[in-house]
C-alpha cells in the first residue's frame, strides 16, 4: 500500500475528472509566496495529481522579478504540486487554508538539481521529517540484513536479531509519536496509511480512523482511508472480533459474545496440522493454568478439514480420541467460514479477544517448544 509521495496511495479509484472540474469558487483558500533563486522565466503552475500520477492545472501564474505567488482556492485537500516553467515541480500536500512561503532554485545545473525548501505548513515539514526517518531506518535494516544472511552460527544471528529488534522500537518511539502530531490532517493520513502497519504502529490507524469519523471529515482522502481500514481491520489487532456461533465436538453451543467480560484464547487448528499439533502440549500447560480462573476461556476451533461436511464431525472426534486430545473440546468450524472472516490464511493461528471484545494479540505458527508456546500465552493473558 505504500506509494512515492506524489502517488495516490488508494489504487483503483478514479478521481482526476471530478475533482478537477469541481467548481471552487467556494473552496478552500490557499496563499503561496515564492521566490526563485536562479534565472527563469513563465509561468508557475498549481496542479492537483491524479492516481496516475499526472498533474493537472487548476491555478497558473506568471514568474516578476524572480518571485511569483498564488491567493487561491483549492477543491479539496489532496496531493498537489508547483511546476515552475517546467523546470521543477514541488510537491505539496495541501488542506486548504495554508499560507506557505517556498523558495526554489527554479531550474537545475550541471552541478546540481533543483531544490526548494517550503514554509508555513508544520505538518508539510512533519512528513517529511517522517518519510526521512523512514528511509534511514531501511538503509540501517538493510545492513543488518545482509550481516545476518552472512553469519555463520546461531550466536551471531541471535545477536544480529536482538539488536534489530532494539532498532525497531526505536524507530517506533522516534516515528509514532511524528505522525500522531499531524492529527486528522491530509499528511497525517497518508503518514499512517504509508508509515504503520501490525507489527509498527498499526493500531493507530483504528484511532485516527474514529477521529476521522467523528470529525467528519468526508473528502476523498479520509473516506478512503476509512473505507481501507474497514477492510482490512477484521481480526486484525485493535479492532472488534467477528461474533460467531458453532458447535463443540460434544454438542454444545458456543458463541464468542457471551465470554464478553473474560479474556478468550482461540486457536484455529485442523487434525492434518503438524505444527497445530505439536502447539497442542504448550495449549494443555495453558489450559491447566487457567482451569480455575473464570475470566479465562480456550476455545479450539478445528477449520480448514479435509474432508466432506457429512464426515467432519466423526473424523474429528476419531482424532481426538485417538491421540487424547480430550482436553480440547473443540468447536467445529465445518465450512471454514469462521477462520476465513477472522482472515486465518495459515494455522495455527491464535487471537486473543479482551474482556470488550477486542483482538489484542494474534499470532501463527509453532514457536518451536512447549514452553515458548506456554509463555506466549501466559504472556497474552496477563500482559
Amino acid at each position: 500500500m505504500k506509494k512515492n509521495l506524489l502517488l495516490l496511495f488508494f489504487v483503483g479509484v478514479i478521481m482526476s475528472c471530478n475533482s478537477q472540474t469541481k467548481e471552487v469558487s467556494n473552496g478552500l483558500s490557499l496563499k503561496i509566496k515564492g521566490t526563485i533563486t536562479n534565472d527563469v522565466s513563465g509561468m508557475v503552475y498549481l496542479e492537483r495529481m491524479n492516481e496516475r500520477n499526472i498533474g493537472a492545472k487548476i491555478d497558473s501564474v506568471k514568474i516578476a522579478a524572480k518571485s511569483f505567488s498564488f491567493n487561491t482556492k483549492i477543491a479539496e485537500p489532496g496531493i498537489y504540486q508547483l511546476n515552475i516553467a517546467n523546470e521543477q515541480v514541488i510537491g505539496l500536500i495541501l488542506d486548504g487554508g495554508e499560507e506557505l512561503t517556498i523558495v526554489a532554485d527554479g531550474s537545475a545545473t550541471p552541478e546540481k538539481a533543483a531544490t526548494a525548501k517550503v514554509d508555513g505548513s508544520e505538518n508539510m515539514r512533519m512528513f517529511n521529517e517522517v518519510m526521512t526517518d523512514m528511509q534511514n531506518f531501511s538503509k540501517k535494516v538493510n545492513i543488518i540484513d545482509g550481516k545476518f544472511q552472512a553469519a555463520k552460527n546461531e550466536k551471531d544471528k541471535t545477536t544480529l536479531r536482538n539488536e534489530y529488534l532494539g532498532m525497531l522500537e526505536a524507530q517506533k518511539g522516534l516515528v509514532i509519536p511524528k505522525i500522531k502530531s499531524m492529527g486528522t490532517s491530509l499528511a497525517g493520513i497518508i503518514a499512517t496509511n504509508n508509515f504503520l502497519k501490525p507489527d509498527f504502529g498499526g493500531e493507530y490507524q483504528f484511532e485516527l480512523k474514529e477521529k476521522l469519523e467523528k470529525e467528519g471529515k468526508n473528502h476523498f482522502f479520509a473516506k478512503m482511508f476509512i473505507q481501507t481500514v474497514n477492510q482490512a481491520s477484521v481480526g486484525t489487532v485493535g479492532s472488534v472480533a467477528p461474533d460467531f456461533e458453532l458447535t463443540t465436538l460434544e454438542g454444545k453451543k458456543v458463541k464468542l459474545s457471551d465470554f464478553r467480560g473474560k479474556t478468550v484464547i482461540i486457536d484455529f487448528w485442523a487434525t492434518w496440522c503438524g505444527p497445530c499439533i505439536m502447539a497442542f502440549p504448550g495449549m494443555k500447560k495453558a489450559t491447566e493454568k487457567y482451569k480455575d480462573d473464570p475470566n479465562v476461556v480456550f476455545l479450539f476451533v478445528n477449520t480448514f478439514e479435509r474432508v466432506d461436511a457429512g464426515q467432519w464431525k466423526d473424523h474429528v472426534g476419531k482424532f481426538i480420541s485417538n491421540r487424547g486430545f480430550t482436553f480440547m473440546n473443540p468447536a467445529l468450524d465445518i465450512g471454514n467460514q469462521t477462520a476465513l472472516t477472522y482472515g486465518v490464511e495459515g494455522i495455527p493461528a491464535k487471537f486473543c479477544i479482551d474482556k470488550d471484545g477486542k483482538v489484542k494479540h494474534k499470532g501463527s505458527g509453532y514457536l518451536g517448544s512447549t514452553e515458548a508456546v506456554f509463555n506466549e500465552m501466559v504472556e497474552w493473558v496477563e500482559k
